[in-house]
């Protein structure tokens, strides 16, 4: 890594030496001097040296107030999206759905640039951090998914920015951890005068949703001008839209959008639910009995008044009315699978309000205090689909009430308990109520000495909370009171053959689930800088020397059904480990997560230096330390260089290590549990090696089955995790050919080394393996030798009871019969039982390199009918690239020299580059704005590459392209007096071609971490000025 090349050894102690003589002159200084000289803050992200000259030189993109404004955008999110360096947008609204209670619900949106991943992207506002978002996503990382902190992107008021400023390049050596992928700073104005009222009202062509903006700026000076206080203020209303008002986002089943003669009509395109309601396993069923099951005793029930297809599974052969609305039908005829999207929302009700203070004062020595206030908060509604029933927790006893109320003429037997192989509540809908505050307290000085020094120290206290309650919850504790408990015997129990929720007695299984998160940050900096420090051929010489304390927290707070406090075994007398606490929640449909509670303390220094050595080079020279109190400490540098060739051409390049702290949660979860099908990696090598190495399908039983249904998977938090760190590169030129156009290309490097992640379960098996093909059978040339040999090496662990080799995550049943050892010792390895648990801490696992270019074109000019302001933007990732490090990395040469079988896929590695879970290779964005005296116009397009939707295959192999997605806006404004008041009325229409996002295995049948669905909508927006 280009960081060891900075600093190496003690290096380190050295510098925070350096740094704390450097500190003690010029504070000394501003304690004995202090000047009358005016005081200026100027915020330019990339240096933190006031009026740097270098700054010209570096890849900064600006979006202005009149660019914002042309955008038409309401949301931060929204706004992020029109970058073309933001990747995926994982905290997005309409995938929040498919994570539940896990996923971090409400009012949110993440920052990632350059598709390195959530928390990749450090974040500021005019200067200084945010606090993270409360609330988490997970993430695609290596082979499985790993939680993800970024600030909320919607805590900052859009109308409020006097600009956004996004560096892109690394700059850890500026600002410290996660500045990776680049920086966005957002500058809110400190000093304004006067007071605006704008009043913004949007409706959408196709959906009833209305969105009702309001947003109030004032600002006064007194005290002959030493005072200033400006307020921002927003209030949005936000409509619901109802999955309903659309087609594909509630059909769920997309292959009917495929054209004709597609081949990717496939199972995965669609994704309809099982159980539209219970499925019931009647184990004492005959043949030829009266009420209609399968011969094994299956039954399903169904809705016979639902014209979605209930009534029809009831008109089946020998199907037969409950007398409650229901029927039951054989499953091997029919198979109740039930569309519950259509009943909830594409997107819910949000009411957000935000507001932000800012004083500053100078003082009569020329000190100024400065002070900032923020506060957010968002109450959202939003209803979704329920969960399911898990097979196998409890069956329902013969003596339950309503079994005995069943016409006699179905011959239902009550004589003995009846299994429940799953059962979802379509027609009930989960009512999500999200509340989320924020606050940000912000109180500083900053003066100048006679030295020439200006100084600058604030203290930052911020927070961001978030209380996710979750209506209409059903808990296996009820449900199980309403089978075994005083009740199941009345009239008063849950009714399963009613659907009906008024009749059905539902509301004894009823809760509401909750979720508090909570992070917290509080900072202290200080630095001191002098732009004349001494002279260079190209002028004067800068420095910035800084320190900086932070402390952040992080709480999730789990519901007692879902974090262990209540189990399925304690209360409801499950003996299956899957079954309960921690495979399986108390509460149907939600995955168990345990609470988690950690704190991180850092402590950093840096110094920067701005030197212009000739008058045609300028030079960035900077470097950090960073002392965590969770992982290992840091250090990185960085230099860039600014080269004016003439007045055409300039140069720019730049060099820098940066780095990304495990956040809290990766260091602190104590362990997160999922379960799903995998494939077994051993046993599929031992058929293979057993069927003249040809893979087979997975066929049934030990002796053909490789696809393991219940494959566990232990996630854990490791306190042995290292920062990320990367070698960031770029190298551009600035083209200045006529007077008002501007024309930049840059080609860029990220090479980002310990890349945290998990392995993944497909992975770890095939590690396993490969463990195993190593080992050997120790040259044994019998079966019994094999034995010998592999005696022990299969070693019991004694938490789960499993059996595991060293050096594997991999934990498995005991050895599988005698009769099986031939095929082991033909296939050259150990016998081993089938795989049963994953467990496996966070990781540094990865390199990724991504590599790109970025193209912009500036144009302002001047006509006679107006001036005009064109800009394009074009971001095109060439390379993107992950490959497994530590002793993962065996795996792709094993491979290679075909120790593992050719068919071997490493997943989450090799080239990503189009890949869904990394996002497009290109985005493109188009701005016109144009003005003529009072009248004045917008356009503005945003185009997103396509992509590879990975779930969704052909019979032979292909994998399904997600097109790409052109989207444009116009707008046009007027400026007129009103009651003596300037005005300005403006119409916007947003899509103005109606596109609509295309195809894909999504939760609404397109891909929402990166596109939107709404279609064609207008806005009206009045603002005053007072």
């Amino acid at each position: 890594m280009l960081k060891t090349r900075f600093f190496k050894g003690d290096t380190m102690n050295n510098l925070k030496y350096i740094f704390s003589l450097a500190l003690l002159l010029p504070v000394a200084a501003i304690a004995q001097d202090s000047t009358d000289s005016d005081v200026e803050e100027v915020v330019v992200v990339g240096s933190q040296i006031k009026g740097a000259s270098i700054t010209d030189a570096l890849p900064v993109t600006v979006f202005n107030a009149d660019d914002i404004e042309a955008l038409g955008v309401s949301d931060g999110d929204e706004l992020v999206e029109n970058l073309v360096e933001q990747g995926l947008n994982f905290f997005n609204e309409q995938e929040q759905a498919s994570g539940g209670v896990n996923a971090s619900r409400g009012d949110s949106g993440a920052y990632n640039l350059r598709n390195m991943g959530v928390g990749n992207t450090l974040t500021l506002l005019n200067g200084r951090r945010m606090v993270n978002n409360a609330g988490y996503q997970t993430e695609f990382i290596g082979g499985d998914f790993v939680p993800t902190v970024t600030v909320n992107t919607n805590l900052i008021p859009t109308n409020g920015l006097e600009r956004l400023e996004i560096l892109r390049d690394g700059a850890s050596a500026i600002y410290g951890a996660d500045a990776v992928a680049g920086v966005v700073n957002n500058v809110l104005q400190t000093d304004y005068e006067g007071s605006s009222l704008s009043v913004r009202v949007t409706g959408y062509e196709h959906f009833d949703a209305t969105n009702t903006d309001l947003s109030y700026k004032f600002g006064t000076s007194f005290n002959d001008g030493a005072t200033n206080i400006s307020v921002f203020a927003r209030y949005r209303d936000r409509g619901r839209i109802k999955a309903s008002e659309d087609e594909r986002w509630y059909s769920q089943d997309y292959r009917r959008y495929l054209p004709d003669g597609s081949p990717f009509n496939v199972s995965a395109m669609n994704n309809t639910s099982t159980y539209g309601w219970f499925q019931l396993d009647l184990r004492s069923r005959g043949v030829g009995e009266a009420w209609h099951a399968s011969n094994d005793g299956e039954t399903e029930l169904a809705d016979a008044t639902d014209p979605r297809g209930g009534a029809l599974l009831c008109s089946l052969p020998g199907a037969v009315l409950t007398g409650f609305g229901t029927c039951m039908f054989d499953t091997n005829l029919g198979d109740n699978r039930s569309n519950q999207r259509g009943m909830g929302d594409y997107r819910g009700e949000m009411k957000r309000s935000q507001i932000f203070v800012f004083t500053n004062h100078e003082f009569d020595n020329g000190v100024e205090l400065f002070n900032e206030i923020g506060h957010y908060r968002s109450d959202s509604f939003r209803k979704i689909s329920a969960g399911s029933f898990r097979s196998g927790i409890f069956s329902i006893p013969g003596s339950y009430y309503w079994f005995s109320q069943l016409p006699d003429s179905i011959g239902f037997p009550t004589t003995s308990s009846v299994g429940i192989d799953g059962w979802r509540p379509f027609n009930l809908n989960r009512e999500i109520s999200v509340d989320k505050t924020s606050t940000r307290f912000v109180l500083g000085l900053r003066g100048s000495t006679d030295g020439g020094w200006d100084w600058e120290t604030a203290i930052t206290n911020a927070d961001a909370k978030s209380v996710d309650a979750a209506g209409n919850r059903v808990t296996y504790k009820a449900l199980y009171e309403q089978f075994y408990g005083a009740v199941s015997t009345t009239a008063g129990a849950f009714n399963i053959f009613d659907t009906n929720w008024e009749t059905n007695n539902g509301d004894n299984i009823l809760t509401t689930i909750y979720r508090r998160d909570k992070s917290t940050l509080d900072m202290f900096d200080f630095k001191i800088s002098n732009n004349d420090l001494f002279e260079l051929p190209g002028g004067s010489a800068g420095i910035l020397i800084g320190i900086e304390k932070r402390k952040e927290t992080y709480t999730d707070d789990r519901d007692q059904y879902l974090d262990g406090t209540i189990t399925n075994q304690d209360c409801c007398n499950v003996t299956s480990t899957t079954r309960s606490h921690p495979f399986t929640s108390g509460v149907l449909g939600s995955s168990p997560t345990v609470d988690v509670f950690g704190v991180k303390r850092t402590s950093s220094a840096f110094v920067e230096m701005i030197l212009p050595i000739t008058e045609q080079l300028d030079a960035q020279i900077a470097a950090r330390v960073e002392d965590f109190s969770d992982t290992e400490s840091t250090s990185v540098g960085r230099i860039a260089l600014g080269y004016t060739v003439n007045d055409i051409i300039k140069m720019r390049a730049s060099f820098s290590t940066a780095f990304r702290s495990p956040n809290i949660l990766q260091i602190n979860q104590p362990y997160v549990t999922r379960t799903g099908t995998r494939t077994d990696a051993v046993q599929e090598y031992r058929i293979y090696k057993n069927n003249n190495d040809t893979r087979p399908p997975s066929g049934s039983g030990f002796a053909n089955d490789y696809t393991i249904s219940n494959t566990l998977h232990y996630r854990l938090g490791n306190s042995n995790l290292l920062p990320e760190e990367s070698d960031n590169a770029t190298f551009g030129v600035v083209l200045t050919p006529v007077d008002g156009l501007t024309i930049t290309v840059d080609k860029w490097s990220i090479e980002k080394d310990n890349t945290i992640g998990l392995f993944g379960r497909n992975n770890s098996s095939v590690y396993d393996l490969l463990l195993r093909i190593q080992q050997g059978i120790g040259g044994a040339t019998t079966v019994a030798e094999m034995l010998a040999f592999c005696e022990g090496k299969n070693v019991l662990n004694n938490q789960f009871g499993k059996y595991a080799l060293d050096g594997s995550y991999v934990l498995r049943d005991s050895d599988p019969s005698s009769s099986y050892d031939d095929d082991f010792f033909n296939a050259g390895i150990c016998p081993a039982g089938q795989q049963d648990t994953i467990y496996e801490p966070y990781q540094n696992l990865a390199l990724r390199t991504v590599e790109g270019t970025d193209i912009a074109i500036y144009y302002d000019f001047e006509t006679s009918i107006g001036d005009f302001s064109v800009t394009l933007q074009s971001s095109m990732t060439d390379k993107f690239e992950q490959e497994p490090s530590a002793q993962f990395a065996a795996i792709s040469a094993a491979v290679a020299d075909g120790t593992l079988p050719a068919y071997t896929v490493l997943e989450g590695y090799g080239d990503l580059r189009n890949n869904e879970n990394i996002g497009t290779d290109q985005k493109d964005t188009l701005k016109v704005n144009y003005r003529n005296g009072d009248w004045g116009a917008s356009l503005s397009a945003l185009r997103v590459g396509e992509l590879l939707d990975n779930g969704v295959k052909s019979d032979d192999g292909q994998v399904y392209v997600i097109p790409s997605m052109t989207t444009a806006n116009v707008s046009v404004y007027k400026k007129f007096e009103l009651n003596g008041n300037d005005a300005r009325l403006r119409f916007m229409i947003r899509n103005v071609a109606d596109e609509r996002a295309p195809l894909a295995d999504g939760w609404f049948g397109f891909y929402s971490d990166i596109h939107r669905d709404e279609g064609r909508h207008y806005y009206v927006d009045l603002r005053m000025d007072f």
